[in-house]
């Protein structure tokens, strides 16, 4: 009966035209590759290997079965290999760290999908800094990161959404009735500035820059729950990313659109080049990127 050695010996066979090198290939003495492909043309009917003193060359039943051997192989190894890495891909552990603003709009009805379907799948989810994940991802501490798209040689960005940085003020602030708010209406405006090295900071004071403004930053949270809470009580205006606000204002605050210029911030799946995943983080990432694009 033809079983997967002999298909793996006449695909051997085909590609080396050399018996003595294609057994060598599949770790088979001469003789008992020899024996593989005579059992394999008997169960055929019909020649496929032509054996000259000093030549091999496959017939044309050969050379029309080779194709559907090598895709039969394959088929075969792959069966295995699903069947072998299910239990991996259904257990495991993934770590991942994303910005805060994503753990606080989309990212944990996406995570509670997730264990509903891999129950078994152990999640770490960190909430960090923008530097922060970088830092992780640089010394492997997690299996990717969610966070605004980094440039880097070292890493690979899957974008996944886009938000944008709004103004969050009390009700009773005198720029709550605007529509819209352009960055110089808040140059004399008390800020509450995300702490430096969170990405809303550094964009922040990018701009600031780049329309040579000095900003007068009163208190510096880390949190942005914090930030929505002293903004909350009055003491300043926040400017915060429109994700990290969607689901977290009370009536007493509204969030105003910032323009001139209007600063969107691309929100990317990023791993290292060099990083192979689990199957469970493969599974994750899959599962994010199809539920977020």
């Amino acid at each position: 009966m033809i079983n997967i050695k002999h298909l793996k010996a006449f695909i051997a066979v085909a590609a080396e035209l050399h018996f003595t090198r294609a057994a060598e290939k599949v770790n088979l003495t001469q003789p008992a590759l020899s024996s593989l492909i005579q059992q394999l043309e008997h169960d055929f009917g019909i020649q496929l290997v032509r054996r000259h003193t000093r030549q091999v060359e496959l017939t044309e039943a050969g050379k029309n079965f080779r194709a559907t051997a090598e895709k039969l192989v394959d088929d075969f190894e792959q069966a295995i290999h699903d069947v072998k890495t299910y239990k991996s891909i259904r257990r495991g552990r993934v770590s991942i760290a994303a910005l805060p603003s994503i753990c606080n709009y989309f990212l944990p009805v996406i995570l509670q999908r997730f264990s509903e379907q891999f129950p078994d799948i152990q999640l770490s989810v960190a909430d960090c800094a923008g530097k922060e994940i970088l830092d992780a991802l640089q010394d492997k501490r997690i299996d990717f990161g969610l966070s605004y798209t980094q440039i880097n040689k070292d890493l690979v960005a899957q974008p996944l959404m886009e938000d944008s940085l709004v103004v969050v003020c009390h009700k009773s602030h005198r720029l709550a009735s605007k529509s819209s708010l352009r960055w110089q209406d808040l140059a004399d405006e008390k800020l509450i500035a995300m702490e430096k090295g969170t990405t809303i900071r550094t964009l922040i004071e990018g701009v600031a820059l780049s329309k040579n403004m000095k900003l007068d930053i009163v208190l510096e949270p880390r949190n942005m729950t914090t930030a929505i809470a002293y903004a909350e009580v009055g003491i300043g205006i926040t400017i915060l990313p429109s994700f990290g606000v969607q689901n977290s204002l009370s009536d007493d605050l509204i969030a105003i659109t910032l323009t001139d210029p209007h600063v969107d911030r691309e929100i990317s799946l990023l791993k290292r080049y060099d990083m192979v995943l689990s199957p469970a983080a493969k599974t994750l990432e899959a599962f994010i990127i199809e539920a977020t694009t």
